[in-house]
């Protein structure tokens, strides 16, 4: 696809994405099954990492594998490099039987130039409550985000509420949440923030990425099932 079709099919596909208001949508419980995603690439090979866990904590999984990919990165077009593999993963983890509730994807959901991230793609794909967490931001914000864990500010686009920009950590710099599919933004800040031990990451999103940064140096991962 050229730039130029990938930005028409994210203005055709933003919006079928389904941001339900606050109180309305899933609400993460404690048994539901958490998949968390990651990706680290060497040139033209992705390196995937999902750890499955329950809401409250108990570790379910640990997978990786690699896929190639012949879509180069171009800024503000991500999703299509990213959630192909990122989709291919969730398929064959599903196939073992286990079912998740809820996606985490290392990127953006609606909080995007045109409203459409990664996490927007993968919710779409799967028809999964999923929610965007990324580390930098595409969109500006105003305003001074207060040191305190548990601080906000909202990320606007035309006036609307598009995410939120998080301090999971007290004196730590925030992340950035957005919604991928299914899920309220207020929901989403939640369960980032309830998911968030001692690091500015959250724990599952953590967890995923050491998973493929250790798969793409080609070490040894214990307990993990390795797909390819």
């Amino acid at each position: 696809m050229t730039p130029q079709e990938m930005e028409q099919e994210q203005i055709r596909l933003a919006p079928q994405v389904i941001v339900p208001d606050a109180g309305q949508g899933y609400f993460a419980q404690e048994d539901d099954v958490v998949f968390a995603l990651d990706i680290h690439y060497a040139e033209n090979t992705a390196h995937v990492g999902l750890h499955a866990q329950t809401f409250h904590g108990n570790t379910l999984g640990r997978f990786v594998a690699r896929f190639e990919t012949e879509v180069e990165y171009l800024p503000g077009f991500f999703a299509f490099r990213e959630a192909p593999p990122l989709l291919q993963m969730i398929e064959q983890v599903w196939a073992t039987g286990l079912t998740p509730q809820l996606l985490l994807v290392d990127g953006h959901g609606v909080a995007h130039p045109r409203r459409f991230g990664v996490a927007c793609l993968v919710g779409l794909k799967t028809g999964l409550p999923t929610i965007g967490c990324a580390k930098e931001t595409l969109l500006r914000y105003q305003g001074d985000l207060p040191d305190a864990r548990g601080s906000t500010l909202p990320v606007l686009l035309d006036g609307d509420g598009v995410g939120t920009v998080l301090r999971t950590q007290t004196g730590i710099r925030p992340v950035f949440v957005s919604v991928g599919h299914l899920i309220s933004l207020q929901e989403s800040e939640r369960v980032i923030l309830e998911l968030s031990g001692k690091y500015r990451v959250c724990d599952p999103l953590r967890h995923a990425d050491q998973l493929a940064r250790a798969h793409a140096r080609h070490e040894k991962i214990p307990d993990a099932t390795v797909f390819s």
